[in-house]
């Protein structure tokens, strides 16, 4: 095939400067991304619980006020988790289907989260303020 403009030609691109070959026997080194999450239980709290159950966990996130005040959703239970002990709290996020019923908005975070995640989360939560 024949380009009659140069820059859909392979061999000349305008933007790099001329290349070099490569040294014999050189292996390409790429460094793994950084993470930028960790999993711990205040982060896995603030990424799947949060937004419900309120930085402090007592009920007064941004979803659950808009759900309560806008849609007259009254919760099954109490949204407030620091007065519940840690086993019952790691067994409503082990739950597979939808914990408190049909009615209740909390998903099954059973199939979503490890056990591990699921006892960091119930961990931090026990250790907050009551």
């Amino acid at each position: 095939d024949i380009f009659y403009e140069m820059h859909y030609s392979q061999s000349y691109k305008s933007h790099e400067p001329p290349r070099m070959s490569g040294v014999k026997d050189a292996v390409a080194f790429f460094p793994g991304t950084a993470s930028t999450t960790d999993n711990s239980g205040a982060h896995l709290f603030k990424v799947n619980c949060q937004m419900c159950h309120g930085a402090d966990a007592k009920g007064g996130g941004p979803v659950l006020t808009i759900m309560i005040g806008t849609y007259n959703y009254t919760p099954i239970v109490s949204p407030d988790l620091t007065t519940r002990p840690f086993t019952t709290i790691y067994s409503t996020l082990s739950r597979n289907t939808r914990p408190l019923g049909p009615t209740s908005v909390m998903p099954p975070f059973g199939k979503l989260l490890s056990a591990g995640e699921r006892a960091a989360i119930a961990e931090y939560v026990a250790s907050l303020p009551k």
